[in-house]
């Protein structure tokens, strides 16, 4: 990959993962992630990963649901996730919201939120951003 500029580099590699994704076979996807990882590092895998999910939650929402539902714990994946976790929670609180009290946090990095607050939390947030939410809001039988 010397032979092109980090732009190019960038977009190729979503291409790629996305191309993997959408054959949804787990094993080439995940061979594809250690390759990208191997070649150009975890933090450099995580962006194009990012940029990967957010892409396909906009353009392919089956191949997103797969993705989401596939590869939740994947490395480079989970620090999308905490990103997602803690924008929630900002917001939440921002609202008004108490931790522990209103929201709290899993060990599987899910938000167990009660009906008021995840109301409030999608209200004000962008469709894309809802998208996201929805995969990390639990509302529990009992908070």
């Amino acid at each position: 990959m010397d032979n092109i500029n980090s732009t190019e580099e960038f977009n190729l590699s979503i291409t790629l993962i996305i191309g993997a994704l959408k054959l949804q076979d787990k094993e080439l996807v995940k061979s594809c992630e250690k390759t990208l990882t191997d070649l150009l590092g975890s933090d450099y895998t995580s962006d194009i990963m990012t940029a990967v999910v957010f892409q396909l939650a906009q353009t392919d929402p089956e191949t997103f649901d797969w993705t989401w539902q596939n590869f939740y714990s994947l490395n480079a994946c989970r620090h999308l996730i905490k990103g997602i976790v803690m924008f929630a929670v900002k917001k939440l609180i921002n609202q008004g919201f108490i931790l522990g009290q209103d929201f709290s946090i899993n060990h599987t990095g899910k938000i167990w939120i009660g009906t008021k607050a995840k109301a409030a939390l999608l209200e004000k947030s962008s469709a894309t951003d809802r998208i996201f939410l929805r995969e990390i809001l639990q509302v529990p039988s009992v908070i």
